[in-house]
């Protein structure tokens, strides 16, 4: 009972983050250059999965002009959602 309530929370956090994503891509294209406190604050979540994405991306395909960072984030993503949930399947 408590293993689900746990795995349950875990989903709905991994929904939001993806969420998180997908809207920082919408308003990559309409508030490009600017900035304001909800873009901002969306960011202190997605970046962490960004950033890193960003790198590998340019380490793969260096001058690519088509950022596919919210895709490899997004997978990212997926692969430890499946592990957290494993984990906490065995923890509890």
């Amino acid at each position: 009972m408590m293993s689900n309530t746990i795995i349950n929370a875990v989903n709905i956090l991994f929904n939001l983050l993806e969420y998180a994503i997908f809207i920082d891509v919408i308003l990559s294209w309409f508030l490009r250059g600017r900035t304001n406190a909800f873009v901002d604050i969306l960011h202190i979540f997605t970046e962490p999965f960004m950033a890193p994405a960003r790198r590998l991306q340019e380490k793969l395909f260096p001058s690519m002009m088509l950022d596919f960072s919210p895709i490899i984030a997004y997978f990212v993503l997926v692969i430890l959602r499946v592990v957290v949930i494993s984990i906490v399947g065995m923890i509890f």
